[in-house]
C-alpha cells in the first residue's frame, strides 16, 4: 500500500505553525529532511498556513491509505492545528472553546466545596492554631531539599522506577534518560525528547524542590510518564509501523492531554498507595528530613492533589471574566494555599500564550486518564495501550460504554 499524504503534511504545518509559535513542537524524531526544509528563517505568511491546513485537512479526509485509525488520530490533531492558526490570525474563541477545540475537553467551573474539603483533610493532617495555609507553606518548607541532595534522590528513584516500567511495560534496552537543572523556565519539570529512546529532564531550580512530590514528578516526567510514552510509540508506531505522524509531538493538541494525562497517573501506575506512602518516607529519611513529616507526606500528596484544579478556575477568571491579576492572584492564595511566590508562577505560566490553555490537560488529562483506569478490570493493560497506541479523548470517553476489560 502507497504511503498517506496526510502524515508527511502534518509533519509540514506543525514547523510553520512552530515558526510563529515557537515551542509549538514539542519533540521531533522524523526524518531530518522534512524539519529542515519547513524550518526556514522567514515564517510562512499566515494566509500560506490557512492554505496548508485545508490542504492536510482534505487529505485527511480522502487519503484511501489512512486507516481508520490514523484518520481518527490525525483529524482530532487537524481540529486543534486549525484552531492555533485561527488564534494567531487574531480569531481568538473564547477560552472555554479554545480548550474544548485544542484539547478535546470541556472547562468548567470548579466548585469551592472541592477545595474546602481539602481544606479539612489538611487541616487533620497538619493540626495547629496557626492559619491553614502558614501550616501548609511550613510543611512544605520543611520538605525542601537542596539540589545536591535532590539529583541523588532522583537518580535513585529513575533507576528504581525503569526497573518497575521495564517488568510491566517493556522497554527497549538502549533507551535512557538524563537530569539537569536548569534556571528562569516558567515550568517546574521537562522532558525533552531527543529520539531514539533519549530524554533530557530538566528540573527547575528556582522553585523548591519539595520531597513529598519528587516521586510524582519523577515518574511524571520519566517512568512509566513522558519518556516510557514516547520510547514506546517511538518504536511500535513510528520505526515499527511507519506512522510518521507519530514521529513528532505537538503541545496544544488532543494528543498532549492524553500524554499528561498518562504521566499524571504515572506513579499509580507503578505502585499502590501504601508503596507510596513506604518510598516517601524512605526518601524523607534519606534526605534527613523529619520523620514525622515523613510519616504525613502521602495523606499530605493526595489532598494537596485535589487543590489542582484552583489553576483552572484562575484561567476562566482571568480570560473568561476579565478579573484583574490580584483577585486572580488572591483566589489562588485563599483555595491553593500557595504564597505569593507560588502565584507570581502561576500567573506567569497562565499568561504565557503556548500554556495559557494548557493548564488543563494536567488536570482534564488527570481526571479523564484517572476515570478510565478506574473503571477497568486490568488496570496494568489499560496502561500499556495509554502509553502505546494513539487515542484521542473522545476515544477514552468511549471506553466507558464499553464493558470492562
Amino acid at each position: 500500500m502507497p504511503e498517506p499524504k496526510a502524515p508527511t503534511e502534518y509533519i509540514q504545518l506543525a514547523f510553520m505553525i512552530d515558526s510563529h509559535f515557537p515551542g509549538y513542537v514539542d519533540a521531533y524524531y522524523g526524518p531530518s529532511e522534512l524539519q529542515t526544509q519547513n524550518t526556514t528563517d522567514d515564517p510562512p505568511s499566515l494566509e500560506l498556513l490557512a492554505e496548508a491546513a485545508v490542504s492536510l485537512g482534505q487529505s485527511i479526509a480522502t487519503d484511501p491509505n489512512l486507516t481508520p485509525e490514523r484518520r481518527t488520530f490525525l483529524e482530532a490533531e487537524w481540529r486543534a492545528m486549525h484552531t492555533t492558526i485561527q488564534i494567531l490570525k487574531g480569531n481568538t474563541p473564547n477560552i472555554v472553546d479554545e480548550v474544548r477545540l485544542l484539547y478535546g475537553v470541556t472547562p468548567d467551573w470548579v466548585d469551592e466545596h472541592h477545595f474546602e474539603d481539602a481544606h479539612h483533610a489538611l487541616n487533620e493532617i497538619l493540626p495547629g492554631s496557626e492559619p491553614l495555609a502558614k501550616r501548609v507553606q511550613a510543611f512544605r518548607e520543611r520538605s525542601r531539599v537542596p539540589v545536591a541532595a535532590a539529583a541523588s534522590i532522583i537518580h535513585s528513584l529513575i533507576e528504581d522506577f525503569r526497573g518497575r516500567a521495564r517488568h510491566l511495560f517493556g522497554l527497549p534496552s538502549d533507551e535512557t534518560c538524563e537530569i539537569s537543572f536548569v534556571a528562569d523556565v516558567p515550568w517546574r519539570a521537562y522532558n525533552w525528547y531527543q529520539g531514539k529512546g533519549k530524554s533530557r529532564i530538566e528540573f527547575n531550580q528556582d522553585l523548591p524542590l519539595e520531597m513529598w512530590d519528587i516521586p510524582t514528578t519523577v515518574a511524571h516526567e520519566t517512568y512509566p510518564g513522558h519518556h516510557t510514552e514516547r520510547v514506546l510509540k517511538e518504536n511500535k508506531l513510528y520505526l515499527g509501523e511507519g506512522r510518521l505522524e507519530n514521529s513528532i509531538a505537538l503541545s496544544n493538541t488532543p494528543s498532549a492531554l492524553i500524554s499528561e494525562g498518562i504521566a499524571a497517573n504515572a506513579l499509580l501506575a507503578l505502585m499502590s498507595e501504601e508503596e507510596i506512602a513506604s518510598l516517601l518516607i524512605d526518601c524523607y529519611e534519606r534526605a534527613g528530613l523529619s520523620r514525622q513529616d515523613a510519616l504525613h507526606a502521602s495523606a499530605f500528596m493526595a489532598a494537596h492533589r485535589q487543590l489542582e484544579s484552583v489553576v483552572d478556575n484562575q484561567v476562566l477568571l482571568l480570560y473568561r471574566d476579565q478579573a484583574p491579576e490580584q483577585e486572580v492572584m488572591a483566589y489562588g492564595l485563599r483555595y491553593a494555599l500557595t504564597n505569593e511566590e507560588d502565584e507570581a508562577h502561576t500567573l506567569r505560566f497562565i499568561q504565557d500564550p503556548l500554556s495559557r490553555s494548557y493548564t488543563y490537560n494536567y488536570t482534564l488529562g488527570r481526571q479523564l486518564i484517572a476515570a478510565h483506569l478506574d473503571q477497568v478490570t486490568d488496570k496494568g493493560r489499560a496502561f500499556q495501550r495509554l502509553l502505546s497506541q494513539p487515542l484521542t479523548p473522545a476515544q477514552i470517553r468511549e471506553f466507558a460504554t464499553r464493558p470492562q476489560e
